[in-house]
């Protein structure tokens, strides 16, 4: 893609500060037009912020998910079926004993990690994975992991029917009780079956899961999990107040309806409100601010360009009886491809609080949302470096910002306040 004069000026100049580890202004955008009308992208200039990259840690096998300990502590979990606790430091652990077998190939396998509300009582985490089928032994190693993509090239290349009758694995949402030690877990237990991505906990206690993509082929399967965000009691049964309940046409456990990728989900800390970050087709990435019994429209709404594997569909931007997002990236030159995102509370960057970080994967940048009240009113593009694909952001005790890279070479970036010379 071409890019601007002024773009490549500051891509250039940013890259640069990042290889010296030296202070960061952040680049405004200024070369996209708005995706719709009320959707700016206004000068951010009065909110600028002066940051330092680093390399936090190094040296890990596609780290997913972080969850930052009460300590200080992190625990970052590796696709391939690894759970690593590493210190305020960045020293890595040895491998916490106890994981499951996990069957991982390209960026499915042990993905998110999260800590029960009650952590410093209980000790509790909830973290969800593929699981091998029945007989089958992973060692959750690095070679057995590369075992498994080559076989997944052998499975891709069967018919649909074939991939039917051929149990590739299953995916689990588990809970287990992490020792004070942090060495090992204990205590695994199953509270769903479906195909999740992101977990979050809301404020009654009860947890919720993005789910993956539904099918593309015709109407839609409600009593299914794909394209919900489900809402479970911590024994994975249904809450009796969630708002499909006793409705023969939709899966008790769906809180809402209408989504295709959601693999962001994070909760306001001005409102109480969760947000979803959704994966479009081609393009038509989207925010929501999800609310009970509501259906976001997926795969009959849609503001981007439908991939070509998908079949041809009516493709509105309005449906009645559908919500509209708060903001989306219309276009392929927009596409974000969201894989997390949160709410910046910290005290580091006083001039970021409130604002929405997002991390995209195809996009290869930090989107940083400026926000009044629940409308978007600025973008930021960070971290534009080529070829570095971002899986998850997070905030430290500190409140610094660490960005895990979903790269052959992944690193966990830090970024922090540059301390003030005399």
């Amino acid at each position: 893609m071409r890019l601007h004069k002024e773009f490549r000026i500051a891509l250039v100049s940013c890259m640069a500060a990042i290889a010296f580890n030296l202070p960061v202004t952040a680049q405004q955008n200024k070369i996209f037009d708005p995706a719709f009308e009320g959707q700016t992208r206004a000068s951010l200039a009065a909110k600028s912020a002066k940051f330092t990259v680093s390399d936090f840690v190094t040296g890990l096998n596609r780290p997913w998910a972080m969850a930052h300990l009460p300590n200080g502590n992190m625990l970052v979990t590796e696709v391939p079926g690894r759970i690593r606790v590493i210190s305020p430091n960045g020293v890595v652990s040895e491998p916490v004993l106890g994981v499951p077998a996990v069957r991982a190939w390209g960026s499915r396998g042990l993905n998110d990690i999260i800590l029960d509300p009650d952590f410093e009582n209980n000790r509790m985490i909830y973290f969800n994975y593929l699981g091998a089928p029945d007989g089958m032994i992973s060692d959750n190693s690095d070679e057995t992991y590369k075992k498994f993509g080559e076989e997944r090239s052998e499975w891709n290349a069967l018919s649909r029917e074939e991939k039917a009758a051929s149990p590739w694995g299953y995916w689990y949402v588990v809970s287990a009780k992490l020792s004070a030690d942090e060495k090992s877990i204990s205590g695994l237990k199953v509270i769903s079956d479906t195909v999740p991505s992101r977990l979050a906990f809301d404020d009654t206690g009860k947890l919720l899961i993005t789910t993956q993509r539904k099918s593309p082929m015709g109407s839609p399967d409600l009593k299914a999990t794909f394209g919900t965000v489900l809402r479970l009691n911590k024994d994975g049964t249904a809450p009796n107040d969630n708002p499909f309940v006793g409705n023969d046409d939709v899966n008790d456990m769906a809180y809402v309806v209408g989504l295709r990728n959601s693999n962001g989900l994070a909760k306001n800390p001005s409102t109480g409100d969760f947000w979803v970050a959704d994966q479009g087709g081609s393009a038509g990435d989207e925010i929501n601010i999800i609310k009970a019994g509501k259906d976001y429209g997926w795969p009959y709404v849609a503001y981007g360009p439908l991939p070509p594997s998908d079949p041809p569909r009516i493709n509105h931007t309005t449906k009645e009886g559908t919500e509209q997002p708060i903001y989306y990236w219309g276009a392929s030159s927009l596409s974000l491809a969201p894989s997390s995102m949160m709410f910046y509370t910290g005290q580091m960057f006083p001039d970021w609080q409130g604002n929405l970080f997002l991390t995209g994967l195809s996009s290869q940048y930090l989107s940083r949302l400026e926000l009044v009240g629940d409308s978007v009113a600025a973008e930021e593009r960070l971290l534009d470096e080529p070829g570095h694909r971002l899986r998850h952001v997070s905030q430290g005790a500190d409140g610094a910002i660490y960005i895990l890279e979903d790269t052959p070479m992944p690193r966990i970036l830090k970024l922090t306040a540059p301390v003030e010379k005399d």
